[in-house]
């Protein structure tokens, strides 16, 4: 068997599918019954690999996708590079493979019916085959066929409730010692994705980011059942109230009254709720929010129709309010902004939105490693941190995530 070393050139995937189907309709003259799995696992043995999906993973063909030029409903495959961040790494990422069967693999599977690929199938892929939550999504490519696409995504080990696969052995390193790890064991194909993978990874645009950042969040966002799953959230209004009410932290008590804008602010659930949690504390708080989605701008005005002049469409790292309007409270999620923007954004907001006096409080949500929570950020590109507020544990995420910080404009 060839499947753990070099894939000869000759071998055309395509060409092995037409003798398969042709195998087959000779095998059912005899046997009626015969499965087509059966006529493929023949030719692929005949070339020298010990199974068809060894043959698929070695000789399989893809070439560059965007989400306009694919006809979703025919998307009967889908397979993910997984990142995950590592700030010790030159890349600043690793890729993560997972073992099953002897061999390391990319979480791949079928499409489930009724799934959306980007919004379903790309999130329980790989948590299902290796307990990976995806976070930055990425259409990647698409095989000649056109019917199984692959994605690349960043993300971390899964802490929450959903089901997912927690006994897997994982292994992690650069893209280039994941490809030679892929084709030393006869997954050629694999191989291929990974470096083209961590190739537009690198060399991905803002323009880019922001596209698929909103391609995956606006539609579960818009299809949740509560206020607080429409801003992002997975947990009940009462989780909800414990792991952002600590934000109303940041508040200046000193001031009677408050302006709050929270950036990404989804459906605006988090700027309202600003409102009760300040009055706790004796604050009168007047809500804003912007996000760069329309739809879900659009979703917090039809949500709150009494403070629909309150929520504008914009990107943080370049908004300013039209009427120059500055704002004492302003926060913003780090998650949504790619690493080599945050000191842009962070100077941005600093000199156009928030308000003299005022604070910008910053957040990370989810578990983060130290080098890249809030504090730790703003630290290394030279704030001065002014306080903290951090979540409480919760019993589904044992590590809460990283304190939210803010600094003050003098």
């Amino acid at each position: 068997m060839t499947d753990h070393a070099t894939i000869p050139e000759h071998i055309d995937l395509d060409q092995a599918r037409k003798r398969a189907r042709e195998l087959l309709t000779e095998l059912r003259r005899h046997e009626p019954a015969t499965r087509l799995a059966e006529a493929q696992h023949r030719i692929a043995q005949g070339l020298g690999f010990s199974t068809w999906p060894a043959l698929v993973r070695a000789t399989e063909r893809f070439a560059p996708a965007t989400p306009d030029s694919l006809a979703w409903h025919r998307i009967t495959r889908v397979s993910i590079v997984c990142f995950r961040t590592d700030p010790d790494a030159e890349s600043g990422a690793v890729v993560a493979l997972y073992r099953h069967d002897g061999g390391w693999l990319l979480p791949s599977d079928r499409r489930l019916p009724g799934e959306d690929v980007w919004d379903d199938s790309v999130l329980r892929i790989p948590l299902a085959r290796m307990g990976f939550r995806r976070q930055g999504t990425h259409l990647l490519a698409v095989d000649a066929s056109r019917r199984h696409c692959v994605f690349w995504v960043d993300g971390d080990p899964y802490q929450g409730e959903r089901t997912h696969r927690g006994d897997v052995q994982w292994w992690t390193g650069g893209a280039d010692a994941a490809a030679e790890l892929l084709e030393a064991q006869g997954d050629g194909a694999l191989a291929r994705l990974v470096l083209a993978a961590d190739e537009a990874r690198r060399t991905i645009t803002y323009d880019q980011v922001v596209a698929d950042t909103r391609r995956t969040l606006v539609g579960p966002y818009l299809r949740a059942d509560t206020p607080q799953g429409g801003s992002g959230f997975g947990g009940t209004a009462r989780d909800w109230h414990d792991a952002r009410g600590v934000l109303a932290a940041a508040l200046d008590t000193g001031r009677a009254s408050s302006t709050f804008l929270d950036l990404a602010c989804a459906n605006g659930h988090l700027a309202v709720s600003m409102v009760g949690w300040a009055a706790d504390r004796g604050v009168e708080v007047v809500p804003y929010g912007v996000d760069i989605a329309p739809e879900l701008v659009e979703r917090a005005r039809d949500l709150h129709p009494e403070l629909a002049d309150h929520f504008w469409i914009g990107d943080a790292l370049t908004w300013r309010h039209p009427d120059g309007q500055q704002f004492d409270l302003v926060h913003m999620l780090l998650d949504v902004i790619p690493d080599n923007r945050h000191a842009q954004l962070i100077d941005h907001l600093l000199a156009e939105v928030v308000a003299p006096g005022g604070r910008l409080l910053l957040s990370q949500y989810g578990p983060v490693r130290p080098a890249l929570a809030p504090e730790a950020v703003v630290e290394r590109l030279g704030h001065r941190v002014a306080g903290r507020c951090r979540p409480p544990q919760r019993r589904s995420r044992p590590d809460p995530g990283r304190a939210s910080v803010w600094l003050e404009r003098t």
